[in-house]
């Protein structure tokens, strides 16, 4: 497909899948030489079976907690029934989970108070965990916690030994709704506070302000900019494309965004 790897050879390419589609293995074990890791979907109701065979991936993974996608909103007193079954459920199979070896585990900060989103993450006993930065917005309506390198950073305070997964969509979006878009000044502003363990990327539009989740070739992002800015950084640099798939039978599209990024 005209990959050169040399062009990024400081980036490894992540692609993302549930646990329920890991027929999609075969193929990207076949593409091993584009794709370096996976960034695994925990569903909420996961399986030991799920995570044993999480175990026994052929190649490094993260692993994404459930999030209010699935009703996971550790900031909001409403789901916080449905939190404190996800904690108990994860903490009840720690001996499992401390057979896994992932990049990290990578959470939302969610909506609403973030005393108790920082609560409830203080729960969770797995390790690393890694926050992931927000957009200002969200879909469901509202505002969410984490959005700017200012809101995040009392999780580090509080909690030392977080990890930091940055959403470089999420950041553009965050700017947008804060009048910030000069891209290296914006990015620097998360990178200087935590240096990310893993990253995310995707397309968007620059008049929309909540997530998207475009593929690379839609959307109006500098994706020269951002390659740019993560050429520059001085360590590996674990990126998951967050892109989707008009089909979910192969990973055609994950390369094709792959390669997108390659030549922006």
């Amino acid at each position: 497909m005209g990959f050169d790897i040399t062009l990024v050879k400081n980036i490894h390419f992540g692609v993302k899948l549930s646990t329920n589609q890991f027929e999609l293995l075969k193929e990207i074990y076949e593409n091993r030489n584009i794709i370096d890791f996976l960034e695994v979907i925990l569903p909420c109701d996961f399986s030991k079976h799920d995570l044993f065979r999480i175990k026994d991936l052929s190649l490094p993974y993260s692993i994404h907690l459930p999030h209010s996608k699935y009703g996971i909103d550790f900031g909001s007193i409403e789901s916080q029934e449905s939190n404190s079954a996800l904690i108990e459920k994860i903490n009840s199979n720690l001996k499992i989970f401390n057979q896994l070896k992932p990049l990290c585990y990578i959470l939302h900060p969610e909506s609403g108070d973030i005393d108790l989103s920082i609560q409830n993450i203080k729960k969770l006993k797995i390790t690393p965990l890694a926050i992931e930065n927000m957009p200002y917005k969200s879909i469901f309506g509202g505002f969410l916690l984490g959005f700017s390198a200012k809101t995040i950073s009392k999780y580090f305070q509080v909690i030392p030994n977080l990890e930091f997964c940055f959403d470089l969509n999420h950041a553009i979006k965050a700017g947008l709704s804060n009048h910030n878009m000069n891209y290296q000044k914006l990015f620097k502003s998360f990178v200087n506070l935590k240096k990310p363990i893993l990253y995310h990327i995707s397309n968007g539009n620059l008049d929309i302000e909540f997530d998207e989740h475009l593929p690379l070739i839609f959307g109006q992002y500098d994706l020269s900019k951002i390659k740019h800015f993560l050429l520059e950084q001085n360590s590996l640099v674990f990126l998951t494309f967050e892109t989707p798939r008009t089909s979910e039978k192969g990973i055609m599209d994950d390369l094709n965004n792959i390669k997108q990024f390659i030549r922006s």
